[in-house]
């Protein structure tokens, strides 16, 4: 009877929309005892009289405001920025994963924390359509393949500064979690975003910042050691002064003998991320990370070859400047400066006699080419193996890479009803030293993306880049989508895009006596297509997201023998399709699970290297992973594992071309003792499983680490 009478006398009612103004369905709203949620409009509507009320939707941050029973309320929700339903990389500024049109990832400070391991990549090998190889163990070359691309089409950025070499190559293995709040991954082309690198995919690594409201500093220290002479500490602070300076700083280093000899690996790293507000509206961010490393390259120890000689030492630097001003309510501009520098140097002395060794392989008859497995080394064939014999001759060598690249940009962000369009203009210089000299190549783009809410339900982003370069000249590249709200939570999306991906600076610049660089190269390209689905079950307590892909390469670069001296030219083309699925589950207040899982076909189409009609190396049909994760009051606990199928490869040592699959298992738990003291463990490669992820580098073992942690 009470609320039929509030009913008939007083009624709330009003609209729940985004910053672009366009409605948000399904955000609770809570008036007083009365509850209810927005319908596809974005609008509400019970019986109430004025009250305070909560407005809540995941991936926005909460709101509070006064409603009265005399007026209609419009209520704008900021997006949460820290949340794992929100991305910026995708579309140049803040936007919910379902309406953004794209597949994506994200990690935030949650999970870097209850999963405590220091490499980035180890989040990356349980994204979906991700490949991620390392050459051996700690400090080996590692490398990220997606979605079929290969190793050089995936852009890194840091803060939005391009920690990538010019061209794309990049080592994951130095990239460590210290100082990093959040990374978003993007897969599929986005060089209609970020240009000549975003060919297969994007991965935005964000550093942790300070608040400029707490004037008194916050921080922790931690020290962990273990399994072949393992430490790892690291230490940071972070706050704010006179209400308007955030800061964070941080240092971490990491080092270990490893498991052969001269499998040594270091890395020390500094980050600082530092905040002035000039006013409400215009504020300015400096950023700054730097790492120096040492590694022992001991070589194929799983064929029994151990270079005990051999080593590498890199710097890596990365400055970013940006200015950002809102001082228009729908009008943003941002003004950035990035630069950043790489040193590496390989030195191997050629010292030894030369190593013979036997192994023995297996043939397995297959099409194109037959199948070759490593059985184990030895000089006696067993039924259904042959030896091989190989001579391994010590060398001298020694390499040094300098690049760097400095880059500035405008971007401006125009929010109007039902959409925003974001535009904006890039210039970058890439320079380097190849063969003993300077060298220097310019790139200019001129970039837009519109989001448009057509309807309630019928949400679209597309955009193009036109790319200009002192070397390849001019490419246009486009990127569209659109998304279909259907009822029930379930987003359908489908996208189209086209991504490229420029030559190193040594293919366009080499001056050597046995092979030269080709200016005259095209960009490699990349089609995409996509289809996917996302859906939230259960009153959202489950969640899960599945895409088909199909991406096409043209103009891939290879080294020709045709002329004397050689060059590379634009000739190979490839093709991959599969599918995505990934998934979370939240069982109950403390229990969660993720999990996901990827089906890859693909196929060499054009080449001069023999492989036509043959897998890409290094990328697994299947491939999975599975965590379930336990968080109490005070302790946290994951449990996870991965597969990762059989694969092409090339050992060039016995003729072996295929690398066998493999299983890798790990806990991590954590005790909050108090409220600053919080002692771990980690276990890796739980199982203790024998695997390679290259041909002939033997992976880490076991091992387990533990430490504690102490923050103020």
């Amino acid at each position: 009877m009470t609320t039929l009478f509030l009913f008939l006398v007083f009624n709330v009612r009003g609209v729940v929309v985004d910053p672009a103004a366009r409605p948000v369905e399904g955000a609770k709203v809570v008036c007083g005892s009365e509850a209810t949620t927005t319908d596809s409009h974005g609008q509400f509507e019970f019986a109430a009289a004025s009250c305070d009320a909560t407005v809540t939707k995941d991936g926005f941050a909460a709101k509070t405001v006064r409603l009265n029973d005399s007026k209609d309320t419009s209520i704008a929700l900021a997006l949460a920025p820290t949340s794992d339903r929100v991305v910026v990389t995708a579309t140049g500024s803040p936007v919910a994963i379902e309406e953004a049109g794209v597949s994506a990832s994200v990690f935030t400070s949650h999970d870097f924390t209850v999963r405590n391991n220091p490499s980035l990549q180890d989040y990356l090998r349980d994204v979906p359509g991700l490949s991620v190889v390392q050459t051996g163990r700690n400090g080996g070359l590692t490398s990220l393949f997606a979605r079929g691309g290969d190793s050089s089409s995936t852009l890194v950025l840091l803060d939005g500064v391009p920690l990538t070499d010019p061209g794309g190559s990049i080592d994951l293995v130095h990239l460590t979690t210290a100082g990093i709040d959040r990374m978003e991954v993007i897969r599929g082309p986005e060089s209609a975003l970020f240009g000549a690198e975003a060919a297969s995919a994007v991965v935005q690594i964000f550093t942790r910042r300070g608040d400029p409201e707490s004037n008194t500093p916050h921080g922790s220290v931690s020290y962990e050691r273990g399994s072949f002479s393992t430490d790892h500490w690291t230490a940071s602070v972070d706050g704010g002064l006179a209400q308007r300076i955030d800061y964070s700083f941080t240092a971490d280093q990491f080092r270990t003998t490893g498991e052969f000899p001269n499998d040594a690996y270091r890395i020390t790293s500094g980050t600082a991320n530092v905040g002035y507000r000039f006013s409400d509206k215009i504020s300015a961010r400096a950023i700054f990370r730097e790492f120096d490393s040492y590694t022992g390259d001991p070589g194929q120890v799983f064929y029994g070859l151990n270079n005990v000689n051999a080593i590498e030492t890199a710097r890596d630097s990365a400055v970013g400047v940006r200015v950002d001003d809102a001082r228009t309510k729908r009008f943003v501009e941002h003004f950035s400066f990035g630069y950043h520098r790489f040193r590496d140097f390989f030195h191997d002395p050629g010292l030894g006699d030369p190593v013979t060794i036997d192994g023995l392989v297996r043939t397995v008859p297959a099409t194109p080419v037959p199948f070759v497995y490593f059985v184990g080394l030895g000089n006696t064939p067993a039924p259904g193996t042959t030896l091989q014999t190989y001579t391994n001759f010590p060398f001298a060598s020694d390499s040094v890479t300098i690049t760097d690249r400095a880059n500035a940009s405008y971007q401006g962000e125009l929010t109007h009803t039902r959409g925003e369009l974001v535009f904006g203009y890039q210039f970058e210089r890439q320079a380097g030293v190849v063969s003993a000299g300077d060298v220097a190549r310019y790139d200019n783009g001129v970039f837009v993306h519109e989001q448009y809410a057509l309807t309630p339900r019928i949400f679209l982003a597309g955009g193009a880049r036109f790319e200009q370069s002192s070397t390849f000249g001019s490419k246009f590249t486009p990127r569209g989508s659109v998304t279909f709200r259907l009822p029930t939570e379930t987003f359908l999306r489908v996208s189209a895009a086209r991504g490229i991906t420029e030559p190193s600076l040594l293919q366009n610049f080499a001056r050597e006596s046995f092979f030269v660089g080709n200016p005259s190269l095209r960009p490699e390209k990349t089609n995409s297509y996509d289809i996917g689905a996302y859906r939230e079950w259960l009153n959202r307590r489950v969640r899960t997201d599945i895409a088909i892909f199909r991406n096409s390469f043209q103009d891939l670069i290879e080294f020709s023998f045709a002329n004397n001296p050689g060059t590379w030219v634009n000739v190979n083309r490839s093709w991959a399709r599969g599918g995505e699925v990934s998934g979370t589950a939240r069982i109950n207040k403390y229990a969660a699970v993720r999990a996901a899982y990827t089906k890859l076909y693909t196929r060499v189409t054009q080449s001069t290297l023999g492989d036509v009609g043959q897998a890409l190396v290094r990328q697994p049909r299947n491939s999975g992973s599975i965590s379930l994760e336990l968080t109490a009051k005070r302790v946290s606990l994951i449990a996870g594992g991965r597969i990762v199928g059989e694969r092409h490869d090339n050992d060039f040592v016995f003729g072996v071309n295929r690398s066998p699959g493999y299983e890798y298992v790990f806990v991590t738990g954590t005790w909050n003792l108090t409220r600053h003291l919080a002692p771990f463990i980690r276990i890796e490669n739980a199982l203790d499983q024998v695997y390679q992820e290259v041909l002939g580098y033997s992976s880490l073992s076991r091992t387990a680490i533990g430490g504690v942690k102490f923050s103020w």
